[in-house]
């Protein structure tokens, strides 16, 4: 009896049903979840991606002011200071902490200004710009320069100015201020940490002059001339 039953086929018919409802329902509860999931988040993005989109400005992001110019050195109370700057309608310009010049109405996108009033050694500056419709401020870093109005040292220790000698080669030593540069007769002269320099040149029978120049990071300038006489024994 049982294996007519296995035989009939209707009974086979209803096993493959549930074989095929079995597979089924493994395949939506292992990769039909997936793809239902992927589905709907694919057309989710399509009507998101056709709304209008709210841009919210973010007035730091386009608010800058920048130095571009300042000397690191200088031998005036005066300098001038240039650079740019973006939405900033006030300037302040600030030398050692206090507030020197201003600038109201500002339209531009550089400056390009003077400002007095240094002190000897080193001086900060630095400058604050200020937007007025969103009462935003921006600093720049600060800078340091350095303000010296009086010449290099510059001394001349071998030979002697009007010396005499009987040889073609000299070495003239001397000496002079820290970060100081060295020329003699146009030549760069190197300068130990020191200040001392030496440099060795041949010599014209005769009289030899030469210019011997030194000049520091401001740009202030000292200038001695040495002649040396040639002879031959």
């Amino acid at each position: 009896m049982t294996r007519r039953l296995n035989n009939n086929p209707i009974f086979q018919n209803f096993y493959f049903i549930i074989f095929l409802i079995v597979i089924l329902l493994i395949f939506i509860f292992t990769v039909g979840f997936k793809i239902l999931l992927n589905t709907s988040v694919f057309i989710a993005n399509i009507f998101s991606n056709n709304k209008p989109t709210e841009t919210i400005k973010n007035t730091n992001e386009f608010l800058s002011l920048t130095i571009d110019n300042i000397p690191s050195a200088t031998n005036s109370a005066s300098i001038i200071v240039s650079g740019s700057a973006t939405n900033i309608d006030e300037i302040q310009f600030i030398l050692n902490n206090k507030k020197i010049k201003e600038i109201k109405n500002f339209s531009l996108d550089s400056f390009n200004e003077e400002i007095s009033g240094l002190v000897e050694g080193e001086n900060q500056i630095y400058l604050i710009g200020k937007n007025n419709n969103d009462n935003i401020t921006k600093k720049t870093q600060k800078y340091t320069v350095i303000y010296k109005n009086t010449k290099p040292k510059l001394e001349i220790i071998d030979p002697k100015d009007g010396d005499t000698v009987n040889k073609n080669e000299i070495i003239i030593k001397g000496e002079t201020d820290k970060e100081v540069f060295v020329k003699i007769n146009n030549s760069p002269v190197i300068v130990d940490a020191l200040g001392k320099f030496q440099y060795q040149i041949r010599l014209n029978e005769g009289e030899n002059s030469f210019e011997i120049i030194a000049q520091d990071i401001a740009g202030n300038i000292e200038t001695k001339t040495l002649k040396i006489n040639y002879q031959k024994d």
